[in-house]
């Protein structure tokens, strides 16, 4: 109809002309980013100043529990990548992976946590000819970021790649509060079904400090 707006055709057309170029600008560049959630994202493009057309952001985050809370993180970093203008590309959702991951290392949950996510990382690096990883944890001041850089470092050296360490931890603040001025869902635990334990059980935190078992 004259004068009228885009049909559904043209609605769905457009959608996957923008998935198509999404695509495309994860396919090869300098650097690519293992990305835990929207927020953090906002850290490191705050911090590092991240070229647009060099970089792109992978979102695979098996860790995070539940689904709803997966959900919401997801969309939020769609919504902060696409606003933005980076690359993207999303990954499976794989909780089984990480429950083989850490099952029988629940103490030393994060080692393995990483090592899976940066593992991938540099998989998806290395397969479509990324010349550098990075990662957003280093943004939050709760993350271990001598662990990352040591992991993260010997994973890429091993495949052949470089490895961006940076530092977001005396911005995280001031990231935090861009972001909530933004609207963006900012999450209350790191993911997992046992940090959510520990941010919101009281007493499991209480046994743990006071030597007793959880």
């Amino acid at each position: 109809m004259a004068g009228g707006g885009p049909s559904s055709e043209d609605k769905a057309e457009s959608g996957r002309a923008r998935q198509v170029e999404a695509e495309d600008a994860a396919r090869g560049g300098d650097l690519l980013i293992d990305v835990c959630c929207g927020p953090c994202a906002l850290t490191m493009d705050m911090v590092v100043r991240l070229d647009r057309q060099g970089c792109c952001l992978l979102f695979y985050n098996p860790n995070i529990h539940p689904f709803t809370e997966y959900r919401k993180r997801l969309e939020t970093f769609l919504a902060y990548a696409g606003s933005q203008g980076f690359g993207h590309r999303v990954l499976p959702y794989e909780p089984e992976e990480w429950i083989r991951a850490v099952a029988f290392h629940e103490e030393e949950r994060c080692r393995a946590c990483y090592r899976l996510r940066l593992s991938r990382a540099v998989l998806y690096a290395r397969e479509w000819g990324f010349a550098a990883v990075s990662t957003t944890l280093f943004a939050s001041p709760y993350q271990d970021h001598a662990l990352l850089a040591s992991l993260g470092g010997s994973l890429a050296a091993e495949a052949g790649l470089d490895f961006l360490v940076w530092d977001g931890r005396a911005a995280y603040r001031d990231a935090l509060r861009e972001a909530r001025a933004r609207g963006m869902y900012i999450q209350a635990w790191c993911g997992c079904l046992l940090s959510e334990r520990e941010r919101y059980d009281r007493s499991h935190r209480c046994g743990k400090s006071a030597g007793g078992s959880s």
